[in-house]
């Protein structure tokens, strides 16, 4: 019996050691990321000693060809910033705080659930022009559309509550541990196009008596920076 079971084993793990080609075309990784910010309220962007948040997310690849994957993915974590104490400080108008921080300095804060899928088109130089389509390290850049759904942890009114949607685009790099599995790095930035994330009083009461400074602020796009190390496996 135990023989039989090492003669499956072995067999279970020739049968893993198959590389993604056009003859095996999938791929799933998990991955776990930090999130930052990056809008209105300030700038937390490879500033890991200030506000950032964690996730997990997954990827479903499919290769199209030596160079190109067609990647679906999701993810879930929280998104948002905390003020420093200069953002604290920040004299800003009243119609760009949101109706939960009106008792303060600065805009104020931002924390919200963000459950976020996405679709993307990925570009591979391990594709035997740059590097050997069977490199061992395999670096990529992608761009796609996310759709996000954002919902208020703080509840404090400060967040645009709804489904926003984001041009997705990033880079990254995998390591092939072996012809079935590999780890790899992954920068993600997505950037919020339909309407804006943080709630502020101005469209909470959809006021049209801005000033120049309410209007640059207004026209400013937030967006997300996620940092991941992911896992994946080819079949």
């Amino acid at each position: 019996m135990r023989k039989n079971l090492s003669i499956i084993a072995l067999i279970l793990l020739t049968t893993l050691a198959i590389s993604q080609n056009k003859k095996h075309k999938y791929e799933i990784s998990i991955g776990s990321y930090m999130q930052n910010y990056n809008g209105n309220l300030g700038n937390s962007f490879f500033k890991f000693n200030t506000t950032c948040f964690a996730g997990i997310n997954t990827t479903f690849g499919m290769y199209l060809n030596k160079s190109f994957d067609f990647n679906i993915g999701g993810s879930i974590g929280h998104f948002g910033y905390c003020q420093t104490e200069a953002d604290a400080n920040r004299v800003v108008s009243l119609n760009q705080r949101c109706p939960g921080c009106t008792d303060r300095l600065g805009m104020g804060e931002l924390r919200s659930l963000m459950i976020s899928g996405n679709v993307a088109i990925k570009y591979k130089f391990a594709n035997n022009i740059i590097f050997k389509e069977n490199s061992k390290l395999a670096p990529y850049i992608y761009l796609g559309i996310g759709v996000n759904r954002l919902s208020d942890n703080m509840k404090r009114q400060c967040v645009n509550v709804g489904t926003h949607l984001t041009l997705n685009s990033g880079a990254g790099i995998k390591y092939n541990i072996n012809e079935r599995f590999n780890i790899g790095y992954n920068l993600a930035i997505g950037y919020f196009i339909s309407k804006k994330v943080y709630y502020t009083n101005a469209l909470a009461s959809d006021s049209k008596n801005m000033d120049a400074d309410d209007l640059k602020i207004e026209r400013r796009k937030d967006m997300y920076m996620q940092n991941a190390i992911t896992f994946g496996i080819n079949f």
